[in-house]
């Protein structure tokens, strides 16, 4: 283990925040939510509830300056965006370059505008390969070309779903069927927590690179498949019903 992963573990303070007014989700609701359970512990928000527990100005502003959101139709237009098409574009359009299975990148369902963002997301992912491996979210280089980052646009959704609900930029009712269709999306990639954590440490490194940041999320990633009061232990991820 490296020492930036010693010192990441040693300043991980996660303790999976519960609402304290209990909210009786059913357990496919609560495995939902949990599609964004990285993405709880980064920003601190309940891992039981849809909303998030969080300042309502503090969230209104992060959705302003990261997403862009500031009403609801840039709300409404992004959260089309992340689960039409999100980073999964640039993944599926780079993945088999970064496996080492074809020597250039696909472009075919790029936008001219992204292509050169699809050479920078190449060079994080390539300089990520060693890390993903040694930490055991990769077997291999090559089966790179065999993953999908579906669980990393559906964990933004999710978060930010939540986030436009507590901002009051959509429904309750709207919130719930955007994250009811994030696990939906999500079966049809993954059987497992495993797998989707893999997949959204993977899409985390093709976006940031790697560095102190990617390692807190693989910490992350770990303790929320390894903790016994993790969310992810409370539920089985493909197990369907209420």
């Amino acid at each position: 283990m490296s020492f930036f992963r010693k010192l990441s573990r040693f300043f991980d303070n996660e303790h999976y925040k519960k609402n304290p007014v209990p909210q009786n989700l059913t357990k496919e609701q609560f495995t939902a939510i949990n599609v964004g359970a990285i993405n709880a512990e980064q920003t601190g928000y309940y891992c039981d509830s849809l909303t998030t527990g969080s300042d309502v100005d503090g969230i209104k502003e992060n959705l302003a300056d990261y997403y862009g959101i500031e009403d609801r139709e840039s709300a409404v237009g992004t959260l089309q965006w992340l689960f039409g098409r999100g980073h999964r574009v640039f993944f599926d359009a780079i993945k088999d370059a970064a496996s080492g299975k074809a020597g250039i990148i696909n472009c075919d369902e790029l936008e001219d505008d992204e292509r050169e963002r699809a050479d920078e997301f190449l060079e994080n992912l390539r300089g990520s390969i060693d890390e993903l491996i040694e930490e055991k979210f990769l077997a291999s280089r090559e089966e790179l070309a065999l993953h999908s980052i579906t669980a990393w646009d559906m964990g933004r959704f999710v978060l930010v779903t939540r986030c436009c609900f507590d901002a009051g930029y959509i429904s309750e009712e709207e919130a719930w069927h955007c994250i009811n269709s994030a696990l939906a999306e999500c079966r049809k990639f993954y059987s497992s927590w495993e797998e989707l954590a893999s997949d959204y440490v993977i899409g985390r490194a093709m976006w940031s690179g790697y560095g102190m940041t990617l390692i807190g999320i693989m910490t992350k990633a770990q303790n929320l498949l390894s903790d016994a009061e993790s969310p992810w232990k409370r539920v089985q991820f493909g197990e369907a019903g209420k």
